[in-house]
């Protein structure tokens, strides 16, 4: 009697493809965070690269907020020069820089013990539409850099966030000393460099501890 033996690399082949197709398959989910490396290399991403993301696996200097609305899959974000604005998903991922074809895209999802945050965080950033981008990197005005509207967002039962603030840092991690950037960006404002304030960044955002990495599109 003759047994068929199905190859071990067609086995290999089969189960790679498998994989691969369950990748693919993954499913945004509203409340998901899209933590992103933007495409154009500005001067802007390049200080907040230098100033947050040197020291990560990858240096995300954006983020978002999935909401799945019937079939259509939106993107709460803030951006400059557009301030707080509703993206189609498809656009985020246009805007987003690839590494060997694929887009520098993690996707972080509260824990949880946090899901009960979801729904009004989009309420609440839905509420934010059309403010400006907070270029002061301040949270005691009315506008908004990416972080700082998706650590606003998610609130706990208390109304407070529960994303920790971090103590913001505009120094170049490789010299030590404030970004010649960030200098004059501060200076065009004339405001000081708010070395130290409460505040947040996607590269740190990613790593909290209040959220897992569930995806990754790279």
């Amino acid at each position: 009697m003759c047994k068929l033996r199905f190859p071990i690399f067609l086995m290999l082949a089969v189960l790679a493809q498998a994989c691969g197709n369950m990748k693919d398959r993954f499913e945004l989910q509203t409340g998901d965070l899209l933590f992103s490396v933007g495409k154009e290399n500005t001067e802007l991403l390049i200080a907040i690269q230098n100033s947050t993301g040197k020291d990560k696996e990858v240096p995300f200097t954006h983020v978002g907020m999935a909401s799945v609305e019937g079939d259509k899959v939106y993107v709460l974000e803030a951006t400059p020069p557009e301030g707080v604005v509703k993206t189609p998903v498809e656009d985020f991922f246009e805007k987003t820089a690839r590494l060997n074809d694929n887009h520098l895209i993690a996707v972080g999802r509260v824990k949880n013990e946090f899901a009960y945050t979801i729904a009004g965080a989009i309420i609440n950033a839905e509420k934010h539409l059309g403010k400006g981008y907070d270029y002061a990197y301040s949270e005691t005005n009315d506008q908004f850099y990416c972080s700082e509207l998706v650590r606003f967002a998610f609130l706990d039962s208390l109304g407070n966030p529960i994303f920790e603030p971090l103590a913001m840092s505009f120094k170049n991690t490789e010299t030590g000393n404030i970004d010649p950037y960030w200098l004059k960006h501060f200076e065009k404002l004339g405001e000081p460099v708010p070395e130290g304030e409460p505040g947040t960044n996607p590269a740190d955002m990613a790593l909290s501890p209040v959220i897992e990495i569930v995806h990754e599109y790279y």
